[in-house]
């Protein structure tokens, strides 16, 4: 159980984040709405991924669903940064 705890809390902060990325390059919205917009979108994201390592069956499924997912987000993060 406390396998999947750490995989919710590290891996869904980091998806978290990475998907707040991907929606700061995509909102064509001033900076200071952009990170309001963020701030308020990023903890229920991060909820909603630790639900979902936790209805995993293994630690592994866990840690592979958020390495994949997170796979995803920073390879869009780096086309959009490289763009």
């Amino acid at each position: 159980m406390w396998s999947k705890t750490f995989a919710a809390l590290f891996g869904g902060c980091l998806i978290s984040i990475s998907l707040m990325l991907n929606l700061n390059y995509l909102l064509p919205l001033a900076v200071d709405i952009r990170l309001f917009v963020g701030l308020l979108i990023s903890f229920p994201l991060w909820v909603g991924a630790m639900i979902w390592c936790y209805g995993s069956d293994s630690a592994w499924h866990a840690w592979g669903r958020c390495g994949g997912l997170l796979l995803v987000s920073i390879s869009i993060n780096t086309l959009f940064f490289l763009r």
